[in-house]
């Protein structure tokens, strides 16, 4: 398995193409991906994804305590307890093979490079994967989005997709939340133990949209099996090269499937970090006397502390 110089006809000689007139061809091809994309995210509103769940976590009140002679002291009164809210909304899907149509490997399907004697020769389908399928596949799963990561997908606050972008749901994947300490008092023990602030921050999931259909500078050589050399064609890009690639994305047995995660490590990063708080506090001891019913509880306190950062995390497998 070789990355071979792909080569070309300029009118005059046969050429060996450039790294940047190759990568032209990769774009292509992942444009023709875009067109009907073999990697997909949903959002499940019933929490039944399949990418790994995230937790929400805050403080809640500990119980009441109560006595008929004196308020239990501070050392034996429940210490604020911990909610977790499971996030499992996100579901990847591939499109399955036998619905992806590629052209077979019969030795002259693939463009045509010159080997070590100088001879054109087609790649053969371990050649094509290093030269043209692999590359393309890194260049979709790069973290920074561009024309290259057409219809991958990534993570905002807002629930309006940007310029260029689609909003996938308008459900939230992940949602933070912390507990409201203004909503308990002393006035109002026993207080409900779990009084969540409303949703401090709410993230989204969103769809690079494909590119502006690209046309290559130079087109690669192709044989016709009878010794006729053509020129690759955009069409040809497509039906060929690109099919191979909208497969290899989903089914690649050579590690390079394209895969998503939301996970703290792992794979590059899809848009903004999905950060998890809690308040730190040990809790604020109070009481309240009800005539001889005496009353005490500890309330959520502290400062907002991060707890998990998650983010959804392309890679290939």
């Amino acid at each position: 398995m070789t990355a071979r110089t792909l080569v070309h006809y300029d009118g005059t000689d046969i050429k060996a193409m450039t790294s940047a007139e190759m990568v032209e061809i990769q774009k292509r091809m992942i444009y023709h991906y875009g067109t009907a994309a073999t990697v997909a995210l949903t959002v499940d509103g019933s929490s039944a994804g399949n990418l790994t769940a995230m937790s929400d976590t805050r403080l809640q009140a500990g119980a009441t305590s109560q006595s008929s002679t004196a308020f239990v002291a501070e050392g034996t009164t429940a210490e604020p307890g911990t909610v977790t809210v499971s996030y499992d909304k996100i579901h990847l899907a591939y499109t399955s093979s036998g619905s992806i149509t590629k052209t077979a490997d019969d030795g002259d399907t693939f463009p045509m490079y010159l080997d070590a004697s100088n001879n054109l020769q087609a790649l053969n389908l371990a050649d094509f994967k290093d030269t043209l399928l692999h590359p393309a596949i890194d260049l979709m799963i790069a973290s920074a989005d561009s024309d290259n990561t057409a219809k991958s997908f990534t993570i905002t606050t807002s629930s309006t997709a940007a310029t260029g972008y689609t909003n996938i749901s308008s459900t939230a994947v992940f949602g933070d939340t912390r507990a409201n300490t203004s909503a308990y008092s002393s006035d109002g023990i026993p207080e409900t133990l779990d009084q969540p602030t409303s949703v401090l921050t709410n993230y989204y999931l969103h769809q690079k949209n494909n590119m502006a259909a690209p046309t290559p500078s130079v087109f690669p050589l192709v044989t016709d099996g009878d010794g006729n050399l053509n020129q690759m064609s955009t069409s040809t890009i497509d039906s060929v090269l690109g099919a191979w690639l909208r497969f290899t994305a989903a089914h690649s047995s050579d590690g390079y499937k394209i895969t998503y995660d939301t996970a703290a490590s792992g794979g590059n990063t899809k848009g903004t970090a999905m950060v998890d708080t809690k308040l730190d506090g040990s809790g604020n001891y109070q009481t309240r006397q009800v005539g001889d019913d005496y009353r005490s509880q500890e309330f959520p306190n502290g400062s907002a502390a991060t707890v998990t950062t998650y983010n959804l995390r392309i890679n290939k497998t």
